[in-house]
């Protein structure tokens, strides 16, 4: 079985994605962006000549971390879960830097080229479940602004926003598996515990007989998020 946690900068996705490998005992891809990344600091360095000058090697670097997060997971067996998506780095990522000028024809066809090559692999199995994180543009930038990395914070409003709107639009069209749209508004998985707990609930929910033999917990009644 394979699982997907899907979102911007901000919604809490890795904390998600350790949270929920270790509930329901699976085997954790998390997302290339510390130190085996070269490319993510200069890509925010400098706004936007930075983007358009380190575009490319980002998402070719994106891309062939995941080629290698497929080939491991295809060599191991077992259950997994990503932090992000292949389908996100192109189909936002690469083509909004292509949408905004700052990846030229050429070199965007050459990303797409590959990334075509990387959904005929064997090993590119969409995810049984796609869990989407979201929230408004306000509530991100906040939580970007109290716990993003330092490039992130200095990142200009109107690049979030961009990718925000990308972002709704790809989650209203996406087809390629089933998703779990979760608002983070209603959970706060890094100050609140028994908020990893209810999306648990909410992910058991949707793929209950096909979660690994370790995940022994009892099912949490998901909570109403009450508004003023």
């Amino acid at each position: 079985m394979l699982l997907a946690v899907a979102g911007m900068v901000g919604v809490g996705k890795s904390t998600l994605t350790r949270a929920l490998a270790a509930r329901f005992g699976l085997q954790l891809a998390l997302e290339s962006v510390d130190d085996d990344n070269p490319w993510l600091e200069r890509f925010y360095g400098e706004g936007e000549e930075s983007r358009r000058a380190w575009g490319l090697q980002l998402q070719l670097h994106f891309l062939a971390t995941r080629f290698a997060a497929m080939r491991q997971m295809r060599a191991q067996g077992g259950s997994w879960i990503l932090d992000r998506t292949w389908y996100e780095d192109a189909e936002i990522f690469a083509r909004g830097l292509h949408e905004q000028r700052l990846l030229d024809d050429a070199s965007y066809d050459l990303y797409t080229r590959l990334y075509r090559e990387l959904l005929y692999s064997p090993a590119a199995r969409p995810p049984r479940l796609l869990i989407y994180l979201h929230a408004p543009l306000e509530t991100i930038l906040e939580r970007i602004a109290r716990r993003g990395r330092e490039k992130e914070r200095d990142t200009e409003v109107g690049y979030w926003r961009a990718l925000h709107e990308r972002y709704q639009r790809w989650a209203a069209t996406f087809r390629h598996c089933p998703m779990l749209s979760i608002d983070v508004r209603d959970y706060d998985l890094l100050a609140d515990p028994q908020a990893v707990e209810e999306v648990a609930a909410r992910v058991r929910e949707r793929i209950e007989p096909q979660l690994p033999q370790t995940e022994l917990f009892p099912p949490v009644t998901r909570r109403s998020r009450s508004r003023a």
